[in-house]
């Protein structure tokens, strides 16, 4: 390995120039490589490398304190600073080139995440395949999906209409597992429209995203308290209790013991009223009552 500054310091333009066959072909050589970086633009200095005798691991070598070279890897800086190890040049291309195919094969418009610098972030912020995939296919439900209840859910949970949505869950400062857990999050507030409900906190529907919770999906729970909710709060109103939707997402989605028992006292008091029995003891209502009729 031929240290930087050793070559640098090493570089006169004294140097007598060689011209000969083996010279050219480095020059072509290296050449075609930098254009494949597109840097094309540092031709002459490889040439002038060469000439000055030069070898091409050296040239290569010298080439990176280039203004242009450090441009177009400009994430190596940025992943050098926080600590990451810097990317070859064949290894920043080959990520590069797969970032584009994944964001591509999902149909993204041309502009959305296809440029330089995007990539450039990516790669500084050490997002590898897997978590672009990850993203974009978050990313893809949420933009392509025509449901108009899911969109209202997530303009109304974060803030985010269509144009927005791939640049939020593409954003690489959100870590993935957010970006995953937002959108699965926002399938409860789609499903709750849906069955006519209102939407319940933001929070609780990350949690349940989550899987801090029953596991019971979207759309079957949010049916189910759509079908239970107006009796339980109707029976709670005449027992002076209270139960509302939040208690029944509280028990389907999150298992919540005590919003399960306030439904089962709802429940009992009923079945009581129905069959005419009573809380009240039977042989205490006949003692105390005693006479009276």
């Amino acid at each position: 390995m031929i240290a930087r500054d050793t070559v640098g310091s090493s570089a006169s333009k004294s140097t007598p120039i060689n011209t000969d066959v083996t010279s050219q072909n480095a020059i072509a050589n290296l050449t075609k490589t930098f254009e494949n970086y597109g840097l094309g633009s540092l031709a002459a200095r490889i040439a002038e490398f060469i000439y000055q005798g030069y070898s091409e691991d050296a040239t290569s070598l010298l080439l990176q304190d280039a203004p242009e070279y450090k441009q177009r890897f400009a994430a190596n800086d940025a992943r050098l600073k926080a600590g990451l190890p810097v990317l070859s040049p064949k290894e920043y291309l080959a990520t590069e080139s797969t970032y584009r195919s994944i964001l591509q094969n999902a149909g993204l418009p041309k502009g959305f995440y296809d440029d330089k610098s995007d990539f450039e972030r990516f790669i500084a912020n050490n997002i590898d395949a897997t978590q672009l995939k990850q993203r974009v296919d978050a990313a893809a439900k949420a933009v392509d999906n025509t449901d108009p209840y899911y969109r209202d859910a997530l303009q109304n949970m974060y803030g985010l209409d269509a144009g927005h949505m791939i640049a939020h869950l593409l954003d690489p400062e959100a870590a993935a597992p957010l970006v995953a857990k937002q959108a699965k999050a926002v399938e409860y507030g789609a499903a709750a429209l849906r069955q006519g409900l209102a939407m319940g906190p933001t929070s609780h529907y990350e949690d349940y995203a989550g899987g801090m919770g029953t596991g019971v999906g979207a759309e079957a729970g949010m049916a189910q308290i759509a079908s239970m909710t107006p009796g339980l709060s109707a029976l709670a109103q005449i027992s002076g209790d209270q139960y509302n939707q939040a208690t029944a997402e509280q028990e389907v989605f999150g298992g919540l013991a005590s919003a399960q028992r306030a439904r089962q006292k709802l429940t009992a008091q009923e079945e009581a009223r129905f069959t005419g029995r009573s809380n009240v003891d039977s042989k205490s209502l006949q003692g105390d009552t005693a006479g009276q009729f």
